[in-house]
């Protein structure tokens, strides 16, 4: 932009300049007025588009409240003003000369004077035709004397006749020239009757005329008739030279002034077009410079503007390059730069002390991921800081969206929450107990046995807490599973072995008194024998479970489907009161399983489903098979009476039922047989009613 302004302020003196040579009529350039003034339009457009773009970006930026603009504003107004105020005084009063100048040139005074030097001028060369004149009668005269003499031309050449540049005598009837003296070959006069006729009737006429650029004074006198022929003679003699050319000159004068006179008004309006032309350039041109200035005596307070700006956002990358850095703007860019570097290099340091940090964090995190520990940190108004994955699993709640909030609020968002945070208080009353404490908590599914104590973090970290717990549920069922197992295999052990004698004995008895008793004790015998018997087999029963519970019998695995193993059990369910239906995949369920222990395990869900839906009107039992790209399994939903609470958090302990007649071993039972095959199964109550089990197994590969 600065390169276009000092080309194009250049070129428009120039076209200034050309305009005014082209006013001068005198000038060569004055045939080019119009290309000229052409010229200076189209600069006139130029600046115009030029000023119409600062004005736009001025208004633009004001629009968008760019920092700056304001003053970017204030100082092009007070630049234009300074630029335009003067240019339109000298153009008022210029036009106001230019006016009255020539008023002036075409006043009473100038054309009195002009017309009494034409009339001083008309005087002297008339004087002189009556000099020349009188001299060219004496020459008549002596004509006439020698025409009386018959030698009339001699009297042409003489002393006094070769004073006159030219003498000719003229018939004036046949209009022929009859003798002259004319040395210097002047061209002949105009003969006409017309001529003849006018000296006729005055004998005498003058007039004066110009040839070859010289100034004559020449005339026509009548000679006396000879011979009955009219003769006449012509003269024609230079005036003298200072007369001559003042006459020239004060009738070129008058000339161009009547030409003037003649375009007073257009030669006006010519010289005030131009004047307008000028000034409006030059007003242009000006208010250009102005805005360009104001511009760029802006820029800087702008470039820091801009930077402020960037640099209360956090970049402190930004520079201010000014072009002058020996002024105060100059000073102050610099100050600018030395600050935003030395922010930068602040910034820099804390961002290196930052990333250490978070490097730092994420280490920690890492660590905390990788432990089965749940860990929470809270600070020292209660609120959740930080927790690692293994806290949301063994509290099954999502902690990331309690961040912020105070524990003991949890209570307030879910019934599981107020579980969770009754279990937060326990862990914080373990502060105080060296080896922390066992905690029983209600998950979604099951009721988990945490192991967990409280820390106080020191002053310097925010006097605040970290929890850390373990879910020690597998390992206390192991140790209870373990204890029970020696419980029932010595239970199985000390009730068996007298179940045979007593069954045996019963058996006797009934055999050796069967024939010595009457009818009435006869029936006793053998009802109390029958139940002797029946509940001996109980008893064996009863052992046999325990005996199920208490071993680890070897699993013989081998490939089957579970969609063909469901069916075959389904078979022995058809005549069962209670409806059976499956909804099995078509995608073949192929796990590596003991046979045998998978019928078991469906033999007794089948049972329960079947079992639980008795107390429904319809009795309904929904089987269905599914499989995904990690696992597959069963599931089994029944319409009956769900699963107590008491039964959901303590189902696959031993000897837990709520059956009249049931051991408590079925599901701790299937539960085992499940984890030996590496699966998973879990209880559910359904929304409306019903109870549902899930068997989950792992996808073999290949399968």
């Amino acid at each position: 932009m600065q390169k276009f302004f000092i080309i194009a302020g250049a070129l428009a003196f120039l076209a200034l300049y050309a305009l005014t040579l082209t006013t001068d009529s005198n000038s060569a350039l004055s045939p080019y007025f119009w290309w000229v003034v052409a010229i200076c339009g189209a600069f006139m457009l130029a600046f115009l588009g030029a000023i119409l773009r600062y004005l736009f970006q001025m208004v633009r930026d004001k629009h968008h409240r760019v920092f700056g603009s304001q003053i970017a504003r204030r100082l092009s107004v007070m630049f234009t003003l300074v630029a335009v105020l003067p240019a339109l005084a000298l153009l008022g009063v210029s036009a106001q000369f230019i006016s009255h100048n020539i008023k002036t040139w075409f006043g009473n005074d100038t054309r009195e004077a002009l017309e009494r030097s034409l009339a001083l001028s008309k005087s002297a060369v008339n004087q002189s035709l009556e000099t020349i004149g009188n001299q060219a009668i004496v020459i008549r005269n002596h004509l006439s004397i020698a025409e009386q003499q018959n030698y009339p031309q001699q009297a042409l050449h003489t002393e006094q006749a070769r004073q006159f540049t030219q003498l000719a005598i003229w018939d004036m009837k046949s209009q022929t020239l009859l003798h002259q003296n004319n040395p210097l070959k002047l061209m002949q006069p105009d003969v006409d009757d017309k001529v003849f006729t006018q000296l006729q009737q005055q004998h005498q006429f003058n007039f004066a005329e110009k040839i070859n650029d010289t100034l004559y004074a020449s005339g026509w006198l009548a000679l006396p008739e000879r011979n009955g022929t009219q003769l006449a003679l012509f003269f024609r003699q230079p005036i003298p030279p200072q007369i001559a050319a003042d006459a020239e000159l004060i009738e070129s004068a008058r000339a161009k002034y009547a030409e003037l006179l003649f375009a007073r008004q257009g030669l006006q309006t010519f010289f005030l077009i131009t004047l307008a032309i000028a000034a409006t350039l030059a007003i242009l041109l000006g208010l250009t410079a102005a805005l360009y200035f104001a511009r760029k005596f802006v820029e800087p307070i702008l470039q820091l503007a801009t930077g402020t700006s960037s640099v209360a956002q956090g970049d402190f990358s930004q520079r201010i390059v000014v072009p002058n850095k020996k002024d105060e703007l100059g000073k102050l860019a610099d100050l600018f730069n030395h600050m935003t570097e030395q922010l930068a290099i602040a910034k820099n340091a804390d961002q290196l002390h930052r990333q250490q940090q978070e490097a730092a964090r994420h280490y920690l995190e890492r660590v905390l991921e990788s432990l089965s520990a749940g860990v929470l940190t809270l600070d020292d108004s209660g609120c959740l800081n930080t927790h690692n994955q293994s806290a949301s699993t063994i509290f099954d709640v999502d902690l990331s969206q309690l961040h912020g909030k105070n524990w003991e609020d949890w209570a307030h968002l879910s019934p599981q929450h107020q579980i969770l945070s009754d279990t937060i208080a326990q862990l914080l009353d373990s502060a105080a107990h060296p080896n922390g404490s066992e905690i029983s908590y209600s998950g979604t599914d099951e009721t988990r046995i945490l192991s967990g104590k409280a820390f106080r973090l020191p002053a310097e970290n925010g006097n605040g807490l970290v929890l850390v717990f373990d879910n020690i549920t597998a390992l206390v069922m192991a140790q209870k599973e373990a204890a029970w197992g020696e419980v029932a295999k010595r239970l199985a052990h000390e009730i068996r072995n007298p179940l045979t004698p007593i069954q045996l004995s019963a058996e006797r008895l009934a055999w050796k008194l069967h024939d010595k008793l009457d009818e009435p004790s006869q029936q006793i015998l053998t009802k109390s024998t029958d139940t002797i018997v029946k509940q001996v087999a109980a008893l064996k029963e009863m052992v046999e479970a325990f005996r199920n519970y208490a071993r680890a019998p070897k699993l013989k695995l081998q490939e089957i489907d579970l969609n063909t193993l469901v069916n075959e059990v389904l078979v022995l369910y058809e005549s069962s009161p209670c409806t059976f239906s499956a909804e099995l995949s078509n995608i073949p369920m192929l796990l590596k399983a003991d046979t045998t222990a998978i019928r078991q395990v469906l033999h007794n869900l089948f049972k329960n489903a079947a079992e639980a839906a008795e107390h429904d009107s319809q009795p309904h039992v929904q089987i269905r098979t599914w499989r995904n790209a990690q696992t597959q399994g069963l599931t089994i939903e029944n319409n009956g009476k769900g699963f107590s609470k008491h039964i959901l958090q303590h189902a696959f302990e031993p000897y837990i039922t709520d059956k009249p007649t049931g051991t408590g071993l079925g599901l701790p039972v299937v539960k085992k047989i499940i984890e030996d095959h590496n699966g998973k199964i879990t209880l559910h109550n359904l929304p409306e009613n019903g109870a549902s089990v899930q068997i989950e197994f792992n996808v073999i590969s290949g399968a």
